[in-house]
């Protein structure tokens, strides 16, 4: 395997997020919940933490007993069908219900479209997530990861202008995002403009000296730009540091560096 081929497993890759959903993160809060349907509510939720399948089937029996509470209920259907299994159908749940009338101006509506984003994304639905982040971006512009959130998806469908525009905005809300800063320098190198890449690279470290992404994205520019020993050390640090994928790859990475180093001396 080449260095290219080892760095081309990561550039975006390795950078973005996960997607996040857990239980513990309901997005609708009991107490904001009225009486009459709070009880059905955190029921529905609990079930669903040792039952997904029994959860989804309750929510769709509430649904179909018209005793109200749709909103509710639907919002308990997406979070365990996500959970058994199928994102894509959970997001467009929730991308509707952000347009309920009994949410949509509410702070929720924002928070159901950040998710159904998440999840059209972890479904490989990448323009229904670019649309669902759209939403919530014509929501709430002043919120940098949003526009990361966004970014991500346009990086993955291979739109750097746009990618490159939407952390310029982030940035411009939050100039020390260091993921934001990694992630636009990794962006600027997939399009080959070395110095911006640097210079993201370079900002992002001397906010985190050790941040992994960060020393992986700089050793890539260094060998781009003929710097091995440079490229060596950074490599050495994550592996130092890192006890997940960056260190696998960057001890393979680093073979094939120490590899071309001794080949030249001997020429």
């Amino acid at each position: 395997m080449t260095l290219s081929d080892i760095f081309r497993r990561t550039s975006i890759g390795l950078i973005c997020l996960t997607t996040l959903f857990a239980v513990e993160g309901w997005a609708i809060d009991p107490e904001d919940v009225p009486n009459d349907f709070r009880g059905t509510f955190v029921s529905c939720m609990a079930k669903g933490e040792f039952d997904p399948v029994a959860a989804k089937e309750y929510a769709e029996q509430w649904l179909a007993s018209d005793t109200g509470g749709d909103p509710y209920a639907f919002y308990c259907l997406a979070v365990w069908t996500f959970h058994t299994g199928d994102p894509r159908r959970a997001a467009e749940i929730l991308e509707n219900l952000s347009e309920d009338p009994v949410l949509r101006d509410t702070d929720y509506a924002l928070t159901l479209l950040r998710s159904a984003g998440d999840l059209f994304d972890a479904a490989g639905e990448l323009e229904l997530a670019f649309r669902a982040y759209s939403k919530a971006l014509d929501q709430n512009r002043f919120e940098p990861e949003l526009w990361v959130d966004r970014a991500l998806v346009r990086a993955a469908l291979g739109d750097f202008a746009g990618t490159l525009a939407d952390l310029d905005l982030a940035l411009a809300l939050d100039a020390d995002n260091v993921e934001a800063l990694v992630f636009r320098g990794s962006s600027y190198l997939a399009v080959d403009e070395l110095d911006a890449a640097a210079d993201d690279a370079l900002q992002a470290l001397l906010l985190e000296p050790f941040n992994i992404p960060g020393l992986w994205l700089r050793a890539q520019i260094a060998l781009e730009t003929g710097d091995a020993q440079l490229a060596a050390s950074d490599l050495e640090r994550i592996i130092a540091r890192d006890q997940g994928e960056y260190a696998n790859l960057a001890r393979e990475a680093l073979e094939i560096v120490s590899w071309a180093a001794q080949k030249s001396t001997l020429e």
